[in-house]
């Protein structure tokens, strides 16, 4: 037995000395053990007792006694959006309201690294993963372990070459409401700006964007899809530069810092927005509200997303393993970004 078990074992008779009951009843009250059926008053001195003599659960035995450890993992492919800082935020709340705790990992947008945090927290017995996965199309093979071990794991998007469980924001509809919006709004002639198209969530946003476009007569040519090598600001500012060289008069940017960085290059040009150039970015978040002319936006309901992730995967790993495929419908968020006053019936 090692020390702090040992003084938690000690700590444990004291107060079953001290109140005069047996050491099995502090351990059913310490436990929360709903076959316990000692009165609410002495639950109350047994816990009051055990934090002024400084008590601490051994946590691994109960979980080896449970068969579950009371934790979730979370992979996230980065620790800068804003968007991924929501999602940590909201599963932490959520699983702190049933007293679990959340180990949360960063794959850098890393297969290699992102393989290794999996294993980690299978082999930690965490007992679910959520995962918002890495933006990259190679297999990764423990990945496809745990789902043919039925193990509980959801995705915050729908993986591609892999059958794995998801919640995820509608993209496609929100490229959709995005290109519907700008035509509105009486823009004719739109671009797309991206870093390289690796990840389904955006792609999803682009086939959404070109399908508005197309049910309502328009055609997106080649030369006005601008895709970066990169995300860094410098890229992108070049792909901005590359763009409105075009005759686009309106601009679909993959999310708002993206957006951001083109609504600056094209002011630094001398264009008037919204009046000669409409820009919509995705995600909402506080860069594109914040900027010199607020951006309209593709609002993802992370706080929505996230209540179903959690539920879904609570039941996961209850045992219950219905299929799941969840998406969830963004919102339009309407600023000057657009507001040219030009809008179609």
């Amino acid at each position: 037995m090692d020390t702090k078990t040992r003084k938690s074992s000690n700590i444990v008779e004291q107060i079953a000395d001290e109140l005069g009951i047996a050491v099995s009843t502090v351990y059913a009250i310490l436990s929360d053990r709903k076959s316990c059926f000692a009165s609410q008053k002495l639950k109350e001195q047994v816990k009051q007792l055990a934090a002024e003599l400084g008590y601490r659960p051994n946590y691994i035995a109960v979980s080896l006694k449970k068969g579950k450890t009371g934790t979730i993992g979370l992979i996230v492919s980065d620790m800068y959006g804003e968007t991924t800082l929501a999602r940590i935020e909201n599963m932490t709340k959520l699983a702190y309201k049933d007293r679990c705790h959340v180990f949360v990992g960063c794959s850098y947008d890393n297969p290699a690294l992102e393989e290794e945090l999996l294993q980690e927290f299978y082999y930690r017995r965490v007992d679910g993963i959520a995962i918002a996965p890495a933006r990259h199309k190679g297999e990764n093979k423990f990945l496809r372990k745990l789902i043919e071990l039925k193990f509980p794991l959801l995705s915050f998007t729908h993986v591609e070459n892999a059958d794995i469980d998801y919640v995820s924001t509608d993209y496609f509809a929100g490229g959709y409401m995005a290109g519907e919006h700008l035509i509105k709004m009486g823009y004719t002639r739109h671009g797309f700006i991206a870093p390289e198209i690796k990840t389904t969530a955006v792609k999803e946003r682009f086939e959404g964007f070109k399908k508005a476009l197309a049910d309502n007569g328009y055609y997106i040519d080649e030369s006005r899809i601008e895709l970066v090598r990169d995300e860094t600001g410098k890229e992108i500012e070049k792909g901005a530069e590359r763009l409105l060289e075009t005759d686009i008069d309106s601009v679909f940017c993959t999310n708002d810092r993206v957006a951001s960085i083109f609504m600056k290059v094209s002011l630094s040009k001398g264009k008037k927005i919204p009046q000669d150039l409409g820009i919509v970015g995705f995600d909402d978040t506080e860069i594109g509200r914040m900027c010199l002319i607020p951006l309209t936006s593709i609002k993802q309901k992370i706080e929505e997303t996230a209540a179903h992730l959690y539920s879904v995967l609570k039941r996961k790993i209850q045992g219950y393993n219905t299929p799941c495929k969840i998406l969830v419908k963004p919102e339009l968020i309407e600023r000057e970004s657009t507001k040219r006053g030009v809008r179609k019936q």
